[in-house]
């Protein structure tokens, strides 16, 4: 796996680097403000960029927006301290394929790294939780159970273990075209904008297991 770090913790950055490198990965580029590391990351295209929410010359929201056009060349991990839900669903809805907690054992934040820069959508279950606190998610459980069919459920369930459409399509056993209809069915009923929120929605309601 080829990565590139972003964070102006320099001390986090560089244990992150080093303990990757021990697992085989390869780091091309390790950036310390938001403007280095766009530039690094188009630079080197890797398969994953992971990037914390804050740094001092700019947010990491805005960074995550700006490589939206990279993808999927280079998917992205929100690797982040902050417990702000308002930024952390932003950064879902502008594109992250996934999100992991800092306070994370660190070979779990790796596992989540590792997912998400195969193209798997993966969430940190701790994160996800308090993510869908927000008001935005109350009644979910109502929601879920009274709006959604047997089928939806079960692709509901299915997006929260981070499956692709594929993998989905195939343990259910229907098409992929089809997969994806439910998919947005199961979107548009939970008021969601992307399979990240419904993810994490998946996980508030206990559809999938935290601890998995």
């Amino acid at each position: 796996m080829r990565v590139v770090l972003c964070d102006d913790h320099r001390m986090f950055v560089e244990a992150m680097a080093a303990m990757l490198t021990a697992r085989g990965w390869t780091v091309c580029a390790v950036a310390f403000t938001a403007a280095d590391a766009e530039g690094v990351i188009r630079c080197h295209r890797p398969d994953l960029g992971m990037i914390d929410l804050g740094f001092l010359d700019g947010g990491g929201l805005e960074l995550i927006r700006s490589l939206a056009d990279l993808t999927p060349v280079t998917k992205l991990l929100l690797l982040t301290g902050s417990t702000d839900i308002a930024a952390i669903n932003a950064a879902i809805r502008a594109g992250v394929g996934g999100f992991a907690s800092k306070t994370q054992d660190i070979e779990r934040v790796i596992a989540i790294a590792e997912c998400v820069g195969h193209g798997k959508t993966m969430t940190d279950a701790n994160v996800a939780v308090r993510a869908v606190h927000a008001p935005h998610y109350s009644g979910a459980s109502a929601t879920v159970e009274n709006l959604l069919t047997n089928r939806e459920r079960d692709v509901l369930v299915r997006l929260g273990r981070g499956q692709s459409t594929a993998i989905l399509a195939a343990e259910l056993g229907i098409t992929v075209n089809t997969a994806r209809s439910h998919i947005q069915n199961v979107l548009n009923k939970l008021g969601v904008h992307s399979r990240m929120e419904a993810a994490a929605l998946a996980v508030r309601v206990g559809l999938v297991d935290r601890a998995g």
